[in-house]
């Protein structure tokens, strides 16, 4: 079997693995009791850390704002999440994990954690610090800001 080439840059490097790791936690998530979308474990998993207004949460989600209304009406139907008023703006909302949120939240951790955690172990220690603090810096540039838009749908061709 011929070695993998080496990636000649950051992005080239995150491109190759993000998708294999996405796979992984996609299919993770969905053998989950109950099963879950990666949108909606990075939603709670957010809201686990502190309450949050909906806009915030897209940004966290890396979900549009139409869409991230759609994942709240989810959660909430699944009793995982409550909305209650801001203090500070009664407009605003804020969303908090209930009792079940954080048990689906911390199963589906245990989970997702537990599996990559056995793959990830042959890591020499220090290269998985490295690799944990590196990570942490790409999610914060990418959770920075929105993914781009979807482009449109191509024109559907007549036979």
């Amino acid at each position: 079997m011929p070695r993998p080439r080496k990636p000649s840059s950051p992005a080239e490097a995150l491109v190759a693995v993000a998708p294999l790791a996405a796979r992984w936690i996609e299919r993770l998530l969905a053998g989950n009791d109950p099963p879950l979308t990666p949108a909606q474990f990075l939603a709670l998993r957010a809201i686990a850390a502190e309450p949050l207004a909906a806009a915030e949460l897209a940004r966290r989600a890396g979900v549009s704002g139409a869409a991230v209304s759609q994942l709240v009406a989810t959660l909430e139907r699944e009793g995982w999440v409550e909305r209650s008023p801001e203090p500070a703006d009664r407009r605003r909302h804020l969303l908090a994990l209930t009792p079940a949120g954080f048990e689906t939240f911390q199963s589906a951790t245990r989970l997702v954690y537990g599996r990559l955690g056995e793959l990830l172990a042959e890591l020499p220690r220090h290269e998985a610090q490295e690799l944990t603090r590196l990570l942490t810096r790409v999610e914060h540039v990418l959770g920075g800001s929105p993914p781009p838009r979807r482009p449109p749908p191509p024109p559907h061709r007549r036979p």
